[in-house]
């Protein structure tokens, strides 16, 4: 639902298509009027100390001119580089505009309202974060158009789907690792039935596309939009995910089928990281997908190649999420002042109960 007058909540969308998703879906699920806005930013927003500001400075001209009134009730963003921008249009609005971020704005989360995260990130525990064990995701059922239908006709059942992403900082993405998987897939296709797919993201390399191909053949790679994404998922019968996505593991484990994970090995800075967080006494700020990796086994959500698992979560984490911004929006917290410095003053959110 989207709005085109005065939209009651902002979604703030970036550069990675997984990161959208997950703003989007919670928009959609909000039921509230939203307006998309497609953020461009300037060659500096990525250094650290643009996170700390409450500007609009690290934005495309033309983009600055659709941050304006009237402002919003809501300002949904996820990651890093929207976070100032966010913070702007809650200062902007006198304190009346609510944020909240997913994922890991890089700065304390006590300058929003809310924080909606997952495992691997090392934002703290406090009334204002919600920690989820799979991020949100777009859960509605996708059905087949013909041609669709037609093309999964020459994959016999059971299907076995590889969701291959890309080279992740701090860890080994080599070739092999696709080779490896997608030959033991194939190894249990031959003995117990059935075929093997893969579908690669906008992250794949050229090398790992290759490595895929060259085992199962062009017609059973996806490497564009047909057939969808949302398809895939539900007409095959395994999933198995590389480690290095955490959005397309949540859309496997949030789809109920078995699931299989690949995992990745940290590169020679992945392991200095490690090595001088401990160090120093504590990890540094950095993605940890062991522990999400972690969690989701001990919650038994996913396996191994060789035997995949499937498992049930209590309640959605859409659902979670909903829950929690609507009580956010219904709360009776004061607007926040700023000082000249820009730092946010007074009352900081009541816990939110979950």
């Amino acid at each position: 639902m989207t709005g085109s007058g005065r939209a009651a909540v902002w979604v703030l969308l970036g550069p990675h298509k997984g990161d959208n998703d997950q703003v989007l879906a919670l928009a959609e699920a909000l039921g509230l009027p939203f307006r998309p806005i497609q953020l461009r930013y300037r060659w500096f927003a990525h250094l650290p100390a643009v996170f700390r500001t409450m500007s609009l400075h690290q934005l495309a001209g033309d983009c600055r001119g659709e941050i304006r009134p009237p402002w919003p009730s809501l300002v949904l963003g996820i990651g890093q580089r929207s976070a100032p921008v966010a913070r702007y249009v809650q200062r902007a609005s006198g304190g009346r505009t609510k944020t909240v971020r997913l994922g890991d704005p890089m700065v304390s989360h006590r300058l929003f309202d809310l924080v909606i995260t997952t495992t691997q990130y090392a934002v703290r525990d406090a009334d204002n974060v919600l920690r989820l064990p799979i991020t949100i995701t777009n859960q509605n059922a996708v059905r087949p158009a013909d041609a669709e239908k037609q093309w999964l006709a020459a994959f016999p059942r059971p299907r076995r789907l590889l969701v291959v992403g890309g080279k992740t900082s701090l860890w080994r993405f080599d070739e092999s690792v696709i080779g490896d998987t997608l030959t033991s897939l194939q190894q249990r296709a031959s003995a117990e039935g059935g075929s093997v797919l893969a579908v690669t993201s906008p992250r794949t390399g050229k090398r790992h596309l290759a490595a895929a191909r060259s085992l199962l053949g062009e017609a059973a790679v996806v490497n564009d939009d047909f057939p969808r994404y949302g398809t895939l998922l539900n007409a095959v019968d395994e999933i198995h995910v590389t480690g290095d996505s955490v959005s397309m593991l949540s859309d496997a484990v949030a789809s109920g089928k078995p699931v299989g994970l690949v995992p990745l090995e940290r590169d020679l800075p992945g392991n200095f990281v490690r090595w001088a967080g401990g160090v120093r006494g504590r990890p540094f700020r950095v993605r940890n997908l062991e522990r999400f990796w972690s969690d989701l086994q001990a919650r038994g959500l996913v396996g191994t190649i060789e035997q995949p698992r499937s498992g049930k979560l209590e309640m959605s984490p859409t659902d979670i999420a909903v829950a929690a911004v609507r009580d956010l929006l219904d709360s009776e917290v004061p607007a926040r002042t700023f000082s000249r410095s820009g730092a946010a003053t007074g009352k900081v959110p009541e816990p939110i109960p979950l």
